[in-house]
Parts: structure tokens; C-alpha cells; sequence
């Protein structure tokens, strides 16, 4: 049996299969995030991948230098309400998520805190992803501290050390970044 394709068909075939992945990559969320994170990459942006809720108050600046001997950190002494030291680098990609700096806060040489400057277009993906990765956010009622919602609220998971925090919505000036702190910066937190 001779079994012949239309050649109408083999054209639609041929057309779906080159526009299907152009219109995935140019018009749908994750497509635009993966080529955003792929087109950083190749520019020479650092990524770095950071596990939120393994983070640690135990762990020294040597000790969480050594785990990403690829970033350049930019050190230096500066007290602020999170330390009395931090180390920044600029990023392209965080956690897959497009980015532009990280910061680490250190007190007497211990990790203190960690911000993250990620793209404002991406909020969204980001909550879903930590929603994903750790659970609901702390409820209200709960015996952990809370923050009003609003619009100034704030989404924040428990880890075992600390809170990861995160705003719910982003004002326009605002700027997109995402906070772990250790229960010692929080008020009424457990230790």
C-alpha cells in the first residue's frame, strides 16, 4: 500500500513545528523568561542558584564564598540595620529567574541576610515559583510575625532558619527584590 501525504498538510506540519516554538518563546511567559535567562547567560551574566531554604545565620563569609567561587563579590565594611559587612555582586539570572544583583549581609562574619534585585516583569513567576518551592505563605492568625495586607503587604515563607520575604504587589517606582533574614532580624520570632 502506497500511502501519500497531502502536501497541504505536509506544509501546515512543516509551518506549525518552526512558528510553535517562536510564538512559545515570544509571546508566552515562560518562553520570554527562558530566553531572557538563555540570551543573559550568553552576554557572560553570572547565575547563581540558591537553595532559600537552606540558608543559614551559621554559616561565615569564607564558608558562603567558597560555594559560588564563580561570582564576583565586591566586599566591604558597612553597617546597616542588617549587618556590619556585606558582599554584592551583580547577576543576570537567579534561580532562573532574570535578576540584576545579589547581596549578602554579614554580622561579625556571619550571613545576616541576602537580598536579591530581580527584574520587575518577572514578580509574578517569582511568587509562583517560592509558592511551588516552600508551600503557602505563613497565614494570618498564625503565632508568626505578620504584616498588614494592603497595599504594602508582604508574603514571607518560614524557613528553618529565617523568613523569606517578598512583596505581594509592586508599586510602580518600586523595586523588585526578595529578602532572607534569619528569625534573629524579625520581631516575635521563634529562634
Amino acid at each position: 500500500m502506497n500511502f501519500k501525504v497531502p502536501t497541504l498538510y505536509k506544509r501546515l506540519l512543516a509551518f506549525v513545528a518552526v512558528i510553535g516554538p517562536i510564538f512559545w518563546l515570544v509571546f508566552t511567559e515562560d518562553g520570554q523568561r527562558r530566553t531572557d535567562t538563555v540570551v543573559l547567560t550568553l552576554w557572560g551574566e553570572d547565575e547563581i542558584k540558591l537553595n532559600l531554604q537552606a540558608l543559614d545565620n551559621q554559616v561565615t563569609e569564607e564558608e558562603f564564598m567558597k560555594v559560588f567561587p564563580d561570582i564576583e563579590w565586591q566586599c566591604q565594611d558597612q553597617v546597616s540595620p542588617f549587618g556590619n559587612r556585606l558582599c554584592a555582586s551583580k547577576i543576570g539570572v537567579f534561580n532562573g529567574i532574570p535578576a540584576h544583583y545579589v547581596t549578602v549581609f554579614f554580622h561579625d562574619k556571619w550571613v545576616n541576610g541576602v537580598k536579591i534585585g530581580y527584574r520587575k516583569n518577572y514578580h509574578t513567576q517569582l511568587k509562583t515559583q517560592l509558592w511551588h518551592q516552600m508551600g503557602s505563605p505563613i497565614a494570618e492568625g498564625s503565632d508568626q510575625p505578620q504584616v498588614k495586607r494592603g497595599p504594602d503587604s508582604v508574603l514571607h515563607w518560614s524557613t528553618n532558619t529565617g523568613h523569606v520575604i517578598l512583596k505581594e504587589e509592586l508599586a510602580e517606582n518600586e523595586e523588585p527584590s526578595l529578602m532572607w533574614l534569619p528569625f534573629s532580624m524579625l520581631p516575635n520570632s521563634s529562634s
